[in-house]
């Protein structure tokens, strides 16, 4: 590691690019990651990832990786496969729920695939679809999709415990992992259950960063909720971000 007037200069090993609800960009060394895109429109008049989107003109020259939980319309759109067009090296890995070209990778839950130097796992969501664990360029990169712990108020208490269960049982499949970047619900809609899920996952799994997602355009809600939260670890658990906003993992 380089030095430069006598202190240690830090090297990013990723940067971390807020799209929308649970979309993210993550570019590392050798790839560029794109997982859960559906807002194609870029917001407060700004161009492709300053703007909390994708302009594939601007990833012609990358090796991007797509990936989809699944199909619900806050996590996909079929626009994105629009993108092969204009990005010679791009590669589609999509929960088998959702309609893909015959090109892209069709995951079922609890599988691995090694695609391209990319190792994947999928787990089971407590939704649909699955959520990923990727290993990538020295990283392991965690995104849950709709993978949560869904406790509704009012909803039957016979559901609601099979869903803690459920959580409890794919997180607990990742208790050995070390995790560098880890992307979890914080979903203000729960109210005051709405930290379940990212405190069992906190509690469980070592990872170095956690990422809040899946609060669509309220940040300010998931914020409040994680400041009074007496969670294991907290100081790893990064605030909610814009849309547009990046941020480094070195």
């Amino acid at each position: 590691m380089s030095k430069e007037k006598g202190k240690e200069q830090k090297i990013l090993k990723a940067q971390i690019t807020y799209l929308d609800n649970s979309g993210f960009a993550v570019k590392t060394s050798g790839h560029f990651l794109i997982f859960d895109c559906w807002n194609m429109k870029a917001t407060q008049g700004k161009k492709g990832l300053m703007g909390g989107a994708v302009d594939p003109a601007e990833l012609a020259g990358e090796n991007v990786v797509v990936f989809v939980s699944h199909a619900h319309g806050d996590h996909y759109s079929t626009g994105i496969f629009k993108w092969a067009g204009y990005i010679p090296n791009i590669r589609y890995i999509v929960s088998d729920d959702v309609r893909a070209p015959k090109e892209a990778y069709a995951l079922k839950p609890h599988e691995a695939y090694d695609i391209d130097g990319i190792h994947i796992r999928t787990l089971r969501s407590t939704d649909e679809g699955v959520a990923f664990l990727v290993e990538v360029d020295g990283l392991h990169i965690y995104h849950a999709g709709d993978l949560n712990w869904w406790h509704w108020e009012g909803e039957d208490p016979r559901w609601n415990a099979k869903m803690g269960d459920d959580y409890k049982r794919e997180i607990d499949r990742l208790a050995k992992e070390k995790i560098d970047i880890a992307f979890v619900p914080v979903d203000p809609r729960l109210e005051r259950d709405q930290l379940r899920g990212i405190a069992y996952f906190m509690e469980t799994v070592d990872a170095k960063m956690v990422i809040p997602m899946h609060y669509g355009r309220d940040a300010t809600s998931a914020a409040h909720a994680l400041e009074g939260a007496h969670i294991r670890h907290a100081g790893r658990v990064i605030s909610p971000m814009q849309r547009g906003q990046t941020i480094g993992f070195e």
